[in-house]
């Protein structure tokens, strides 16, 4: 990367030109972030074009067979070590932020509400899609044997938590794909991006075993990949999320950190695992995903932090940033040689993308409590993208595979780059140019996510009724709202006076600041429906108390709001039935 500094004979002499690799990646760089960024809405709402597919073309164009600008080779003096250790480090970083996002991003206790749909998803998903993949990839690359075809299988079979970003976050998602499709693919995505190691090892331990024993490569694999990698970074991820949410606490609640070191937090927190947990030697990026998880559980990093937009800038740079790597990183002229001839290539990669996981998933989705219908199954069977994590995984399978397996070390990365290439080019399209025209013209296409279904006194005697049928134990209402009850019930109830502060409101406003009194949320109006996305528990509390403080129980006519309930879905377990602005705290179910 070294600078050379000339001054041309047609430039005066104190003009010293500095054309190094640094400034010409800086400069696509910082010209994508601009030029393209202030055409960003056009392109997404009227283009249908994903951000990923523009920063790849951008490197494609600036890479080795454009303009030259970003070369992997000339940064690593053309050295394929040095150059897969670039790429496998800048791969590593940015899917272990991504999947400390998406642990972070989930409602409090997901993984444990959700674990059935996980689960299903994790294992007879992946391993039906790695075997598929495999047969495909040994139809149409000759020469390749089924244990090697695993191998590059395992590195596709994960899905990828940097495009399923443009799936699960921004206006788009949030407008047009229902709020649990939503979570599932981005628990999915985070959880399975760290088990691939089980699927990528099986392969290597086979094709190095030699002349041992198929009984001691197993036991090999168990106790490398399942319990050193798998359940030892399941545990220092729990450890270490549980660890920093306790402290982030305390420090915000005696007033020790800034709304900035607040923010930047989970990004912190994302280096010191990945520096913790390689170290050791362990399945990093599952400790990510399980640290982001455990540190939100209680919601209150998610809840307090949701207002602000800085993990949506840090996701947006780190996204262009990488896919324009992997579109200067693209071997062009290993496409189209030797086994690799171009249309075996589009046709795998349009093969693997088509049946690799939509199949199975609308076969599989009556048993996912997450997708309720056919539709949530087709939409979450489909959008399984292929792109870093893949890229990440055939860097890691090199380093490890056998020097005799010749043909597999030479079409690994670039047949996982091709498909990688496919699936960003149809996976965001897809997202962007026909679901969301679809949902446009046809707005029944999808279900529309709606949290919150309010009921005013016009519909009151029906909603008796409803709370009549409702099994509500004494144990599941807390003290102070079987106080308040009661004094519902004996008439005697009155608003506080004194009222709470606001979330939004929890940094500006510290105790014994006197503009706190004056920072308020604003009150909800009993009698409209409200479009938001599901709170937890402690949030809605406080909107609770708040809109209680701000009226008078006798000027109101009772209201009742079943929160945390879809269209088309019936009461899930974490529904609440909210009467009169009050919610008891455990589950409600109602009878038929």
């Amino acid at each position: 990367m070294a600078a050379i500094a000339s001054s041309p004979d047609h430039l005066p002499p104190f003009v010293v030109t500095d054309i190094s690799s640094i400034s010409l990646a800086l400069l696509v760089l910082g010209g994508y972030v601009c030029l393209v960024g202030q055409l960003s809405y056009f392109v997404k709402e009227r283009l249908f074009i994903s951000s990923a597919l523009i920063s790849i073309s951008l490197g494609i164009a600036a890479g080795p067979i454009g303009l030259n600008w970003i070369s992997p080779w000339i940064w690593t003096d053309y050295s394929d070590e040095a150059r897969n250790e670039l790429t496998f480090q800048l791969c590593r970083i940015v899917i272990g932020i991504q999947v400390m996002f998406a642990g972070i991003s989930l409602p409090a206790a997901y993984l444990k509400r959700e674990w059935k749909s996980i689960l299903v998803l994790l294992l007879p998903i992946m391993t039906i899609a790695w075997f598929v993949s495999a047969g495909l990839i040994l139809a149409f690359i000759p020469g390749l044997t089924f244990v090697e075809a695993l191998c590059i299988s395992a590195c596709v079979t994960p899905t990828d938590p940097i495009l399923a970003n443009a799936i699960v976050k921004g206006r788009y998602a949030e407008k047009h794909v229902p709020h649990a499709v939503r979570n599932i693919i981005s628990a999915e995505s985070g959880a399975n991006d760290g088990l691939g190691y089980p699927f990528i090892f099986l392969p290597i331990f086979l094709m190095k075993r030699g002349d041992g024993s198929i009984s001691a490569v197993m036991r090999e694999w168990v106790v490398t990949t399942w319990i050193y990698q798998i359940i030892l970074a399941c545990v220092m991820g729990a450890l270490i999320g549980y660890v920093a949410r306790k402290t982030l606490k305390i420090a915000h609640k005696h007033n020790l950190i800034d709304h900035e070191s607040f923010l930047s937090y989970g990004i912190g927190l994302a280096f010191f695992t990945l520096g913790v947990v390689g170290i050791i030697g362990s399945d990093d990026v599952l400790c990510c995903f399980v640290a982001g998880n455990s540190l939100t559980w209680r919601d209150f990093y998610r809840i307090e932090s949701e207002d602000d937009t800085f993990q949506d800038v840090i996701d947006s740079l780190l996204n262009a940033a990488i896919f324009i790597y992997l579109g200067a990183l693209l071997p062009w002229s290993e496409f189209g040689t030797g086994p690799l001839t171009g249309w075996r290539l589009f046709l795998l990669g349009l093969c693997i993308l088509a049946i690799r996981r939509l199949p199975w998933i609308m076969l599989l989705y009556p048993i996912t409590p997450a997708l309720a219908n056919p539709m949530e199954a087709l939409f979450a069977g489909w959008f399984g993208p292929i792109g870093v994590s893949a890229v990440y995984y055939a860097i890691l399978a090199l380093k490890e595979l056998p020097e005799d397996r010749v043909l597999l070390r030479q079409v690994i990365l670039p047949v996982v780059l091709f498909i990688a290439l496919t699936s960003t080019v149809a996976h965001p399209t897809t997202i962007q140019g026909v679901t969301i025209p679809l949902t446009k013209f046809a707005p029944k296409a999808l279900t529309h996510t709606r949290s919150f279904a309010s009921y005013t006194s016009n519909n009151a005697g029906a909603l008796a009724q409803r709370m009549r049928n409702t099994s509500v134990r004494p144990s599941d209402i807390s003290s102070p709202l079987r106080a308040r009850l009661a004094r519902q019930k004996a008439g005697t109830d009155t608003a506080d006076a004194t009222p709470t502060l606001s979330r939004a409101s929890s940094f500006n406003a510290r105790p014994g600041d006197e503009a706190a009194s004056h920072s308020r949320e604003e009150s909800t109006n009993s009698t409209t429906s409200m479009e938001m996305e599901p709170e937890s528990f402690t949030d809605r509390m406080n909107r609770i108390e708040e809109g209680q403080q701000q009226r008078s129980k006798t000027s109101t006519p009772p209201t009742a709001v079943l929160t945390g309930v879809e269209e088309g879905r019936p009461a899930a377990e974490d529904s609440i039935l909210v009467v009169d602005g009050r919610a008891p705290t455990g589950k409600v179910q109602f009878s038929p």
